[in-house]
This record gives C-alpha cells, structure tokens and sequence, in this order.
C-alpha cells in the first residue's frame, strides 16, 4: 500500500515512532531493568523566561513555574537531572534541531513543526485571550472588532495565521508577552494577544487590574507538550510514559492547579468547603430535632388515640355480640336450608345439635331430637358410631319404619366425621344423612329396564341365530318325499343337514354356558401356564405366515382360575389370527407383566383390520358379530369369565392400525397367603 502527500509523510512518521517505541520496549523488558535510565544523565531542558506562571525566573533568579514542576517530577520517576535554560521559544526551537538543547517544556503542537521535531502527548491546553484597555470594552467584544487596530502578539503565537489573514489589521510582534503588555500599557497598540494567565500575572505584578479587561473569547486552542529532536525515540518514549502515569495518578492536576489557582482562590474554596460541611452538619442537626418534634407529636397522637380506642371498646364488645349472634343466625339458616340432615355430638355423644332436614328425615321432631334422654338409642341406628366404636368415624346407610299416612321404609345414608377446633383439638363428631328412597327406588326401575333390555337383546339374538339352520332343515324335509330318490339330493341331504344341527347344538351350547355359568375354582396360576395350550394356534400362525412375538414375566403369579382365562385367551387369539389373515404385514404379541402390586396384565396386540369405533361399544354384546360364520357369543362369554375372575378387560383399536386388548386379573399376593393359612388353621381348629 502506498501513502501519498503530507498525511501519508506523516502517517509513515508515526509509524516508524511506534516501531522504535515497541522494539525499545521489547530490548528493555528483556534485559530485566525496569528503569532505562538507572544512570544519572543531564538534560539540556529549553524554558521560556517570560511566561508566567508556566515558566519564568522567580526571586532567587531561578527557573520556576508549571514547566519546572513538571519536568522535576518527571526527572525524580526517571532516575534523571535536568538542566533548565531559559530563551525564546523561536531560538529554543533551532537550538533543538542543532543538537544544542535535548528538549523544549512549553513547546506548541502544530503540523509545521511535526515535520522537524516529534512532540509528546499533550499535558495543557491553552486558548489565547485578548487582553484590552478598560476604555475600550464597549468597541471591542471579539476577534473580528479588531479589524483596523493595532494588535502586539507573540509571533510564535498560533493565532498570528489568522491576523495575517485579515485585511487592514496592523500587526506588531513581540519577543515574549512580557514585552507584550509593556507595548500595550505604553498606549503604542490597540490590543494585545496571549494567555489570560501571563496577563493576568502582569497585570497583578504592575498593579494595572483596574485598567485593562481580559476578554472570555477562546481563540485557537493549542496544546502544550514536550519537544524532543526528530528520532530521539528513547527521550520521547521517556516522556510519554512520565506523563502517562502523571496523568494515571493525578499528580498532574495537582500541579497545574497548584499555579493557576491563587491563593486567595485556594482560601475561599477552603472556606466554601467549610461552610459547606458546616451546611451539612447545621442541616443533620435541624433534621434531627425535626424527626424528634415529630416523633413527639406521634407519641401525642398516639397516647389520644389510645384513650379513644378504651373509649371505643366497650361499643365494639357490643358489636362483637350482636355479630355473633347474627352469624349464629346465619349459620341456623344454612343449616335449615340444606338437603343434609346434620347432628352434632359432644365428646360422649351427647347430642349438641341438629337442622330441621335431619328431623324432616328421621320423622322426629327437633325438640324430641336435642332432649332424648338415652341418645344411644339413636346412635344404634349409625353402625359406624355404635357406642361400642365410638372412636370410629365413617359411612353406612340403614332402613327405618316410619308412620306417613301409611307405613314405609325410607333407604337413609349416612356418614360421621370428627369436629375440630382451630387449634386442632377434637371437640365433638358431626353425622350428615341423605334421604337415599327415592333414589334407590329408581335405581330399582332403571335395573329392571335394562334387564328387560338385554333380555330383549337375547331373545332376538337366539331367534335369529336359530331361524337359519332351522329354515335349511325344514327345506329338506319338505324336498324329502319327492327327492329321496335321488342319490345326488341324498347326498347333499348328508352333507348340510348334520351341519345344520351341529350348529344348532353350539348355539345351544353356548347359551346354557352363559346363562348357567359353572363358578370359577380359583387357584394360584404361575404366567407361563397362561399360553401353555397355544401350541395349536401357534402352528396354525406359522402356516399363514403370521409372525408372533411373546414376553412373559416368569415370576408373576395370578390368582384365578386357569381353565376360564385359557378359555378367554384361546377365543382372543383367535381373533387376532382371523383379523390378521388377510393384511400384508401380519403380527400378533402376547406380554404378561406387572400393572401394579396387586393386579397383573395380558396384552394381545395384532396388526389386523381394526374395529370401528361404534362397533367397539357393542362387541361385548351377545349375539353381535361381523363374522359372516359367527354367533356372536364368544366376546361375551370372554368379558363375563374375567368379571367372574375379578378382572377387567379393555380394548383399543383403530381401522386399519390393529388391536389390542388388556386383561387384568388379581396377583396372587401375601395378603392372600395369610388369608388361605388362616383358613387352613381354622379348618384345623375344627
């Protein structure tokens, strides 16, 4: 890449500054010497004589001032002397280049002087003011009213580019500003251009403060730094890192505001930092006796309103009574108002209480109800709180005969619960009872309806499975007379009839096994016998190519009976073989494992045709089938011999997505042991 002009000259410039800086660096945290200039050396150091208060010869002759300062601090973190000699700035500046000075404190940045001498960071900006008789305040306010007057400066000065610039402006430089301000009390400018702080210096050393204004215009700022000659990398690295950490531990602020801020100025700021803590502490104090004047009021409020809270207390006693009283009517009310009888008890079973549903139900009148004298003759009503069980709580129902126009039992339920106080003491028991007659009543009717349905279900069933083998035999025997000769009519005559009647012995069958079924000999049952009399059907699946997978949780045992659920498992593969026969992928599973501590499952999935879902809610009913060969009976007696077992079944099933039903039966569990070794006992006993 190539950089042209005056920027990439400069671009360049900077670049290689850096480079030297880093490799300086580099060498030097190599060498392990943290201080580069562990030996004493003397700098030739170039100072303004006549610039107060940045550099200028005190009393004693000597240089002094913000520069000196700061190049001493600079000098003591370095391990190193400067020397300090006092010309102008014009004459500093080629003494510099010629290798006569090491370096200028004071020196102003601009793009001129970058091209021949490298400049640290700055460490002070400085605007220039403009610095007028008092006369001539009201004619001159800014930079452009001094168009046509006498202006003295310092030719060194940044500002002077623009006075050059500027028509009919009469321009007269000075050496130094001391010079200046000499030129301008002397009547011989208009005008004079420099620092407000060297003016202000002057001013106060001559005594001329009343006489001459400094104008607030800020007029080309400037920055001052540290000049050091072209390529001497290593002073120049020296001072920035001086600086740096000057400015990191604002010793530099310190030194500055040590010369600019006067002493007076030093003594008000002072002065206004104590009456400001003073502020503060008058302030704390008043806050204080506000908070306790407060505070005192409070306590007067408080003593007041605890007199009129005494006061008030004996109409809130009052309140307090007729509230309870309203809310023992409330109560009263809801209780007389409910469906539930209610009666309350005390710890003997005394009787507390009672609503009116409760003598509504038992036909007694409240008053004979609160003052029975033996309240134990009503407590033998409630199995649950005999006095012989006082301590047990719970839920029955009983009969009683009551006298209403003619006699009648009325069906009562009931429970009994204890009572608590909020502290959770038992105070008492609460029994709650429900007129249950009417409801039993149609509970009755609606039995009687749906055995009455199920029945009509049956008959129908039975008539239409009976009509058709009996249509073909009685057909037959119509044909017979005429076509008995015939030996091709004898020989059909052979084939169907027997079939017919075979069918007809099955239908039969069946019905006398569901509607006299044989109670179930239940027995312990290992898993495994569960699919011991599959071997017929797993030879059939082999020849039709249907895949079939079994897992079987060897240690659970059933409580049932065997022969009934080989029965039911038969009749469900089956099923599954039929469903599967025709699909493209064919699968039946059979799992047996644990669905909880007391009850154990058989699944049998297929992947057959599925079972609608309006068919699902009928496929237990007898005699419904979609088989064209089907009675109908086969699901009915599976779901009736695992109602017999004390089990469940259920099914799932989608067209198309298969089957699968669950079978849930008792486990055969240790409490069932006990209870067949307490038996055994017994019998010994006997």
């Amino acid at each position: 890449m190539k950089i042209e002009g005056i920027g990439g000259f400069l671009i360049k410039k900077k670049l290689l500054a850096f480079l030297c800086i880093v490799c300086y660096a580099f060498i030097w945290e190599a060498s392990g010497t943290y201080n580069v200039f562990a030996e004493q050396k003397t700098y030739i150091i170039a100072v303004e004589s006549a610039l107060p208060p940045f550099s200028f010869k005190n009393e004693a002759n000597e240089p002094s001032g913000i520069n000196i300062d700061l190049m001493e601090k600079i000098a003591k973190n370095n391990g190193t002397v400067f020397e300090y000699l006092p010309m102008e700035m014009q004459e500093a500046e080629k003494r510099l280049m010629n290798g006569s000075v090491d370096a200028i404190v004071g020196s102003t940045y601009s793009i001129e002087k970058d091209n021949q001498l490298d400049f640290t960071q700055p460490y002070f900006t400085m605007s220039q003011s403009i610095i007028i008789p008092s006369n001539r305040k009201k004619d001159i306010h800014t930079l452009t009213d001094l168009r046509d007057a006498h202006v003295v400066l310092d030719p060194t000065t940044p500002v002077i580019s623009t006075f050059l610039n500027m028509r009919n402006t009469n321009l007269t430089t000075v050496s130094n500003q001391y010079s200046g301000m000499l030129t301008l009390m002397n009547d011989r400018a208009d005008a004079f251009i420099g620092n407000k702080w060297t003016a202000e210096y002057y001013l106060k050393k001559l005594r001329q403060g009343e006489n001459y204004i400094i104008l607030d215009e800020v007029i080309e700022p400037a920055d001052y730094t540290i000049a050091v000659k072209q390529g001497n990398q290593t002073l120049l690295f020296m001072m920035d890192n001086a600086l740096t950490e000057l400015k990191a531990n604002r010793q530099l602020n310190g030194i500055i505001d040590k010369w600019l801020m006067p002493q007076s100025d030093q003594k008000i700021a002072r002065l206004e930092q104590f009456i400001f803590w003073l502020t503060m502490i008058l302030t704390a104090g008043a806050i204080i006796l506000f908070i306790i004047y407060i505070w005192n009021q409070k306590l007067k409020k408080s003593v007041l309103a605890q007199t009129r809270t005494l006061h008030l207390l004996n109409e809130d006693l009052e309140k307090q009574r007729q509230k309870l009283d309203n809310s023992k009517a409330f109560k009263e009310q809801i209780l007389n108002n409910i469906n539930t009888g209610i009666i309350t008890f005390d710890h003997d079973f005394l009787i507390t209480s009672c609503n009116e549903k409760a003598s509504e139900i038992l036909n007694i009148s409240k008053e004979m109800i609160l003052n029975i004298p033996n309240h134990t003759q009503l407590l033998k009503m409630f199995e649950a709180t005999h006095p012989e069980q006082r301590e047990k709580v719970g839920t029955g129902s009983f009969r009683i005969r009551v006298l209403h126009g003619r006699h009648e039992q009325k069906e009562i339920s009931y429970s009994m619960h204890k009572m608590f106080s909020t502290e959770k003491i038992h105070t008492g028991y609460l029994l709650s009872m429900n007129d249950e007659t009417e409801k039993k009543t149609l509970e009755k009717k609606l039995v009687t309806q749906e055995k009455l349905h199920a029945l009509g279900q049956l008959v129908a069933g039975v008539a239409h499975e009976i009509r058709n083998p009996l249509t073909s035999i009685k057909t037959f025997i119509d044909l017979l007379p005429s076509k008995y000769d015939k030996p091709q009519f004898r020989q059909v005559l052979m084939e169907h009839m027997p079939t017919e009647v075979n069918r007809l012995n099955a239908i039969v069958t069946d019905l006398i096994e569901y509607a006299r079924p044989r109670p179930p000999n239940i027995t312990n049952c290992p898993a495994h016998e569960l699919i011991s009399l599959l071997a017929f059907h797993k030879v059939t699946m082999a020849k039709k190519q249907i895949h079939f997978e079994q897992a079987i949780d060897e240690d659970l045992i059933f409580y049932i009976d065997l022969q009934q659920i080989h029965q039911v498992i038969l009749n469900l593969v089956l099923n599954s073989i039929q469903a599967v026969e025709e699909r493209e992928v064919k699968t039946i599973t059979i799992s047996i494992d644990r669905e909880n501590e007391k009850t154990g499952r058989i699944t049998i999935s297929d992947s057959g045709i599925g079972i609608k879902q309006d068919e699902q809610n009928h496929i237990f009913e007898p005699f419904y089938t979609n088989k064209d060969k089907g009675v109908g009976l086969g699901l009915t007696l599976s779901y009736r011999l695992i109602k017999e077992n004390n089990g469940d079944i259920q099914v799932k099933s989608h067209p198309d997505c298969g089957t699968t039903f669950i079978i849930l039966l008792p486990l055969y569990t240790n409490e069932l042991k006990k209870e067949e070794k307490s038996d055994v006992t017994c019998i010994s006993d006997r």
